[in-house]
């Protein structure tokens, strides 16, 4: 996934369309940010997000993003807001509206709220922001439609409105001289100015171009505190139910399953639930069945093609027997590689029914909250050697990089990332004794 925008009435549907590649969601609620970002984005927008009523985006949310290495930008809105407090954190504010909170011309919540309609309705407005409605007086005075003074009262009105209650009709009353009031209205049909949208549309801009761009993974410079509220989120232990997308925590639980060796087993038990469904069989090609024989030889140690023969043998069968073996091993594996998503909760599940979930998600969670490692802290050789001969007992396979995909993993950098993840974690205690860096809460 490139990017995660939330956003409602700021922008149409039309405007966002021209923009390939985002991931539209509705104005941003509490806990959705942090699922947002559990699916690993590049980017997410913060545009709008409901405040009144509902619980608002958290500051930790974005936060949190942010140690993941997702660049988190904000404008027009709520993205306005929380950029204005966030940045010297790094959140990436746009536009005017964004400018003015963080010098402190604007302070107040309610210059970017408005009422609005359901999503089925597009989002309708059903009453002007405020920041709207400064930016359109502005505008009628510089085009000589209305004087200064004009402007100011008007401003004074709507200021001392009720957010929901603000709007055009009811301020136009409040100009004493007709003409002036009808000369403004007929200016007001083509001469609005929407600060929002415009502010909006400059975020979708400058995230198209960071997601086109090559730059490398954000890096917080700052620590997140891992506090009890945090963890006892209710939305961060909802366990997600749709489109085969994981919590953090049951991310965590499948790398400990990759790690453990466990995870390729498990997985084809639950691809048997999956093909128990009426899912069709993808079969391998040819390079995937010698890739498999030759994964076989190695793990037994079977060099020669005498040695072949003999277990052959020894399990009651012949060459052409274990090639046909290999040959329905490698067509489940092709067909649980290319739907590996899919399977997660049929893992996870089966691991709640072996009741291992509780043991592998302590571990997990404890690893999880260990900082990752900026560097590999091996060279790679030495790293799989560690891990495959020290940790699994078993030898290195010849093909790393196919080994990761046997595991769900992108890459074979994802991979060795997550070996290095694992050997900080495991020797945490020694490298803290050797750095001499004892001190508690440099561990979160």
């Amino acid at each position: 996934m490139n990017a995660v925008i939330f956003c409602g009435p700021s922008l149409s549907a039309q405007d966002i369309a021209l923009y390939g590649g985002f991931e539209v969601r509705p104005p941003v609620r509490q806990g959705e940010l942090y699922a947002a970002a559990l699916n690993d984005p590049k980017a997410i927008g913060v545009i709008d997000g409901y405040f009144d009523g509902q619980p608002a985006v958290l500051h930790k949310e974005i936060l949190w993003a942010m140690t993941l290495g997702i660049a988190v930008f904000g404008a027009s809105s709520m993205g306005a807001l929380r950029a204005a407090e966030l940045n010297s954190f790094g959140m990436r504010g746009v536009g005017r509206i964004f400018e003015a909170y963080r010098d402190g011309v604007l302070t107040d919540d309610d210059e970017v709220a408005l009422i609005h309609g359901p999503p089925e309705t597009g989002y309708v407005r059903l009453s002007e922001p405020m920041v709207n409605i400064r930016a359109t007086l502005e505008q009628a005075v510089a085009e000589q439609v209305i004087d200064q003074a004009t402007a100011a009262d008007l401003v004074a009105a709507a200021k001392a409105s009720f957010y929901q209650l603000r709007n055009w009709p009811d301020l136009l009353t409040a100009i004493g001289d007709p003409r002036k009031a009808e000369k403004l209205s007929d200016w007001l049909r083509a001469g609005k100015v929407d600060r929002k949208r415009e502010d909006a549309l400059e975020l979708l801009e400058q995230m198209d171009e960071f997601i086109r761009s090559s730059a490398a993974q954000e890096q917080a410079t700052f620590h997140f505190e891992w506090t009890e509220n945090w963890h006892f989120a209710p939305w961060r232990n909802e366990t997600p139910v749709s489109n085969g997308e994981q919590t953090a925590e049951e991310q965590a639980i499948l790398d400990e399953l990759r790690l453990r060796g466990d995870y390729a087993q498990l997985r084809r038990e639950a691809l048997l639930r999956l093909l128990a469904h009426g899912q069709d069989e993808a079969g391998p090609d040819r390079s995937a069945v010698r890739r498999a024989l030759g994964e076989f030889r190695s793990r037994r140690g079977l060099i020669r093609q005498a040695d072949v023969l003999q277990w052959a043998t020894q399990n009651g069968t012949d060459i052409a027997g274990l090639e046909r073996m290999i040959a329905d091993e490698a067509a489940v594996e092709a067909l649980a590689r290319s739907r590996d998503a899919d399977l997660h909760r049929g893992i996870l599940d089966r691991l709640r029914e072996l009741d291992l979930y509780s043991v592998r998600r302590e571990r997990a969670l404890a690893r999880q909250r260990f900082p990752a490692p900026r560097s590999l802290p091996l060279p790679r050789g030495l790293l799989a050697a560690w891990y495959f001969e020290q940790h699994l007992g078993l030898p290195v396979p010849r093909d790393l990089a196919d080994h990761a995909a046997s595991i769900g993993l992108p890459s074979i950098d994802k991979f060795f990332e997550l070996l290095a993840h694992e050997y900080t974690f495991r020797t945490k205690d020694t490298l803290l004794k050797d750095s001499g860096a004892a001190d508690e809460n440099s561990i979160p």
